[in-house]
């Protein structure tokens, strides 16, 4: 107790010290977690001391950032079980996303988050901030792109952009431990929004990122994660409109804004996003055409939300490629709801598919 209210009250006041003696303090401290962390009788000590360096100023986090993820990677290496609550994992990733803005320290995040995702004892507290952490990554590469204002394809991409793209690789890999999640009784009892939702949500964000190289990695995996077979375990019906109304539909209504088309309105821009996103959007329904045709209402009721936000698609350049491209995606459609004779779903294909006439 008396060697942690000292190094409470020198970070108490970091601002003030020069940055020699804060960064050993800090050390100092996270040597003090890993004991405490094999001591059960220290466990509640052992968080009091993490939410202590998560209350830093925003500048002192980032000038020690090497030393937080340092001493963070051995906690969670050795002695990752002894964070058990949903508030413990939340205390945690806010000392990681505390390191994501420094270029050395933001690559042992990485890592670091890498080696949790491949964690198969990974509980279902965990997923949302590291999901949390990884969409951050993500994101700072938009913002340092539209800081720059130049969101064309770079063939040398910097760092930043590196790390954004490999922040969305991560993001694709947490498919994998979704039916494993599933399966658990906490799993069950928390269910699929809180497990696999805020991966399928991050990624569709993640599609309308200003920076070229990361929005389109995010949007291939997007598609290949809603039309995988992994998301899905845990859901049903429910949650496959769940997944279409908060993460299909924004992406789409995002794009059709014009404030996010400005930021990367250069060919092969935010107009190709357009067009993969409205073959997402068609593709899709397809594959998730059998499990609704359980629920009539609920296939029509979507079906038509789909086609209204087709023909605003369409509609947004009729000068784009886009243009004649939605309509033979829509045409697609139309022949396997045809062809496997939805009895429920009333199609005039002349007007669905008249290419805005």
């Amino acid at each position: 107790p008396i060697i942690f209210d000292h190094i409470s009250a020198i970070l108490a006041q970091a601002q003030w010290f020069s940055i020699l003696l804060v960064e050993r303090t800090v050390v100092g401290l996270l040597k003090l977690c890993q004991i405490a962390a094999d001591e059960p009788s220290l466990h509640d000590q052992l968080f009091v001391a993490l939410d202590t360096l998560g209350g830093l100023p925003n500048e002192v986090q980032n000038a020690v950032s090497e030393q937080l993820i340092a001493g963070l990677s051995l906690l969670l290496g050795q002695h990752r079980s002894a964070i058990r609550s949903s508030t413990e994992w939340k205390i945690t990733y806010g000392l990681l996303r505390a390191t994501i803005a420094h270029p050395a320290a933001s690559k042992q995040t990485l890592e670091l988050l890498a080696t949790l995702i491949n964690d198969e004892s990974l509980p279902v507290d965990a997923v949302e901030g590291l999901v949390m952490v990884l969409n951050d990554i993500a994101a700072l590469a938009g913002a340092a792109v539209e800081k720059k204002r130049t969101p064309h394809h770079n063939p040398t991409r910097s760092p930043l952009i590196e790390r954004g793209c490999t922040a969305v690789d991560l993001l694709f890999k947490c498919c994998k431990f979704v039916p494993r999640i599933a399966a658990t009784p906490s799993g069950q009892a928390q269910g699929w929004n809180k497990y696999a939702l805020p991966i399928l949500i991050s990624l569709s964000h993640q599609s309308v990122n200003p920076c070229r190289d990361v929005r389109h990695t995010a949007i291939v995996f997007f598609q290949r994660t809603l039309m995988g077979p992994q998301i899905m375990h845990g859901g049903g019906t429910e949650q496959i409109v769940v997944a279409f109304h908060q993460t299909v539909f924004p992406l789409i209504q995002d794009l059709l804004d014009p404030g996010v088309y400005a930021h990367d309105p250069l060919p092969g821009g935010m107009s190709e996003t357009r067009l993969r996103a409205s073959g997402l959007l068609c593709r899709g329904f397809l594959y998730y055409l059998d499990p609704l045709s359980s629920q009539p209402e609920t296939l029509t009721t979507l079906w038509l939300d789909v086609l209204e936000l087709v023909e605003q698609l369409m509609m947004a350049d009729t000068r784009s490629q886009l243009y004649e491209a939605v309509p033979e995606s829509l045409k697609n459609v139309l022949l396997v709801m045809q062809a496997s004779a939805r009895p429920t779903l009333k199609i005039d294909q002349k007007k669905c598919s008249g290419g805005g006439n």
